[in-house]
């Protein structure tokens, strides 16, 4: 009897929880991921902003001002050194949360506590607008929202610093075509509609925090929405509210009870304004129907697993390492490009440059080329069965600092670690390049770029030297069969 309560007792200290969200083995290992993943890449971002960004207020723009501002704005300063600011301190945030996440997992087992408050147990379906998802989507919409509400403030606080330029992805969808290579719009939409959008994700971000929290207890009997349809709906409501955005802006500026509503003088249609209307709204009832399509893409709540041995990438047989190394990579790789991606978007949202144009041929396959062996191992609880068959195996243990590291979690140390070698010798090939263009210009040359340089390649050369040791601690950890 007394040997069954320290069981029960182990369990329930030795349970992982994160914003009391009950953890399996599986979904340690891919927020395990997801965090070394921040605590790699995060201090590059963060070296950009401080040795080129900051700098660059504090050497150049900052004395010059000081010099002459009689040719500036109001509020340059602030216009110029907020954004920044904001930057800096979103992607702090962003590495104390990998760094949290990291340490509670490495150092679960040597922690003997009880988890306060309620925990949100796995055996739950929660409904997040009419879909019925499962406890590992309800963690991944909590992560993607999160992280949704944080850039959605980052955004908001930018906009009310700078003044809308009009070639950003939002203010892009206030600009209506009127004729050949022309385009209208107006300074109210121009100012508002893009915080409109911004508050509708902002709350469509803080509804999904609190509704996946609550839900009910599993009913085997019923089935649950899987992984592609959660994708396609989040998608089509995204790309939904922004094409919604823009019918209003083609209301607003060709209809003329709507532009009297709200103080604007309306224009008069053209084939190009009705071109572009009934290409949105053909576009908007298509993520309709991909929205309702998604309800009905559902799977079994208890679905057999299949063993690693079983399924192939691009004529690959994957073992459980394999899997594991591939899943990580794509996963860090995902992140990568889709935040390229995004910056591109927002910057230079809906314009025609060739070269934007072609980040969007090239990145979007990259994307997706990543996504399919994410979407290949996770489907069908194959995860799950990937880290048992790695714990079963022969025991492996080493020391990373002062962390302990199982063979599971070497083997993610090592695939995130491999993955970023490739990352930051492109990054030292890129530094490199740009350096030396500045250095031959001589008006965009400054002082201080003979400091940020040397001191950002010599941040990534210390990354390479601490992936390098990771590399080495955990390579054996494949070596080990069962």
């Amino acid at each position: 009897m007394e040997v069954k309560d320290k069981q029960e007792s182990y369990l329930n200290t030795s349970r992982i929880t994160l914003a009391r969200f009950e953890l399996t083995r599986s979904q340690t290992s891919l927020f395990l991921i997801l965090s070394l993943i921040g605590i790699f890449m995060l201090p590059f971002t963060l070296a950009e902003d401080v040795f080129l960004n900051l700098f660059q207020f504090l050497f150049s723009i900052l004395p010059d001002y000081l010099i002459d501002s009689s040719h500036r704005p109001e509020g340059y300063l602030i216009f110029s050194f907020f954004p920044i600011l904001i930057r800096i301190i979103v992607s702090t945030i962003f590495l104390f949360l990998s760094i949290y996440v990291l340490r509670k997992i490495l150092r679960h087992k040597n922690v003997k506590h009880k988890v306060k408050g309620k925990i949100i147990q796995q055996n739950r379906t929660v409904n997040w607008f009419g879909l019925r998802i499962s406890h590992g989507q309800s963690l991944f919409i909590f992560s993607i929202s999160l992280a949704g509400i944080f850039f959605t403030i980052q955004q908001f606080l930018e906009s009310l610093l700078y003044p809308f330029s009009g070639f950003g992805l939002l203010e892009s969808f206030c600009w209506i075509p009127e004729g050949p290579n022309q385009t209208t719009s107006h300074v109210i939409l121009l100012n508002n509609v893009p915080l409109a959008l911004m508050a509708t994700f902002f709350l469509l971000c803080l509804y999904s925090l609190l509704t996946v929290r609550r839900g009910k207890p599993m009913n085997p009997s019923k089935k649950i929405t899987n992984n592609y349809g959660l994708l396609i709906f989040i998608a089509s409501l995204a790309v939904l509210i922004l094409l919604s955005a823009r019918i209003f802006c083609h209301l607003a500026l060709f209809n003329n009870e709507f532009a009297s509503l709200l103080g604007i003088s309306s224009n008069a249609p053209n084939p190009y304004q009705n071109e572009d209307f009934i290409r949105t709204i053909s576009f908007l009832c298509i993520c309709l129907a991909l929205m309702i399509a998604s309800f009905f893409l559902k799977d079994k709540i208890y679905k057999e697993s299949k063993t690693s041995d079983d399924f192939t990438w691009l004529h690959v047989k994957l073992t459980p390492h394999r899997a594991l190394i591939l899943l990580s990579v794509a996963l860090l790789y995902i992140i990568f490009f889709t935040n390229y991606y995004l910056t591109i978007l927002f910057l230079y949202g809906g314009v025609d440059e060739f070269y934007v144009n072609l980040y969007y041929i090239i990145l979007i396959p990259v994307i997706l080329f990543c996504y399919y062996p994410i979407g290949k191992i996770l489907k069908n609880r194959r995860f799950d069965n990937i880290i048992e068959n790695i714990e079963n195996s022969r025991e492996f243990k080493t020391n990373w600092f002062k962390f302990h590291l199982s063979k599971t979690n070497s083997i993610i140390f090592l695939s995130v670690s491999i993955g970023l070698v490739g990352l930051y010798i492109y990054q030292l090939i890129l530094m490199n390049t740009y350096a030396q263009s500045l250095l031959q210009d001589s008006y965009s040359f400054k002082a201080y770029m003979l400091f940020s340089f040397p001191v950002i390649t010599v941040i990534i050369s210390l990354l390479l030297v601490v992936i390098v040791y990771t590399i080495k601690k955990t390579l054996p950890s494949i070596k080990f069969s069962k």
